[in-house]
């Protein structure tokens, strides 16, 4: 859809951060807005993005003394390389289980169960994925123990102890919703410690190696991920 433009040059420092604030609130799939500043919009933009649960992508282009900034869904924005491919796919895989959550929570087992299937597979590719071709690829067999590649290996162990329970109770009929919701939301608050540490201490040493490497090489790590992540096959890519 056209970017609906919104002119904020005129807006006072006070004022600015509300005013686009309001102005991005309606970014979704599908939707992209743009923002005419008058400043930097680093600081900006990383603020309205955390306020709006990282949910953001944004290009920027400079001029004239003025900033234009189109802003669009992070589903909608192609990936820049494989560690931002997994970060998406962290929000979309906790998204599954939150809306599984909230069913579970009001005793709608029958609903939840296919969310919770769904995501079990999304996971298992994810972290195969990543134990597999991507650790092997940059090296995290050899980081030493309290180093962030060997951390995630050894949640990763931890996910899947309780998602081997999440799993176990879905095989028992009839499901007991109470007792799926309290897994759920003990592997819930696992994951997003996980994916916090995975983005923040992790990823940012991967980008770096990554950088390291041939342009051709990150492209085709790239478009393994996406493969694995679908469902086709990525070698080296071990099961949860």
């Amino acid at each position: 859809m056209p970017d609906k433009i919104h002119d904020l040059r005129g807006e006072r420092s006070a004022d600015l951060t509300g005013a686009a604030l309001e102005r991005v609130r309606v970014v979704r799939p599908g939707v992209a807005v743009t923002l005419l500043l008058s400043a930097d919009p680093g600081l900006l933009m990383a603020s309205l993005n955390l306020q709006l649960r990282e949910n953001l992508h944004w290009d920027v282009v400079e001029a004239d003394g003025a900033w234009r900034v189109t802003v669009r869904h992070r589903e909608d924005a192609v990936p820049a390389d494989v560690l931002a491919l997994l970060s998406a796919d962290h929000k979309r895989i906790d998204g599954l289980l939150a809306r599984a959550l909230s069913l579970l929570n009001r005793g709608d087992a029958a609903a939840a169960v296919p969310l919770l299937q769904e995501f079990a597979v999304a996971l298992k590719r994810h972290v195969g994925f990543e134990d597999g071709e991507l650790a092997a690829s940059l090296g995290a067999e050899r980081a030493a123990a309290d180093e962030p590649p060997a951390v995630m290996l050894r949640e990763h162990r931890e996910i899947a102890q309780q998602l081997a329970l999440v799993e176990e109770t879905l095989a028992i009929e009839p499901v007991d919703a109470s007792e799926l919701a309290i897994y759920c939301a003990i592997l819930s608050g696992t994951l997003a410690k996980h994916e916090h540490r995975e983005e923040h201490s992790l990823f940012p040493l991967w980008r770096a190696a990554l950088l390291r490497r041939a342009g051709d090489e990150r492209a085709v790590l790239l478009k393994r991920a996406e493969d694995a992540l679908r469902g086709g096959d990525a070698s080296g890519a071990a099961a949860l």
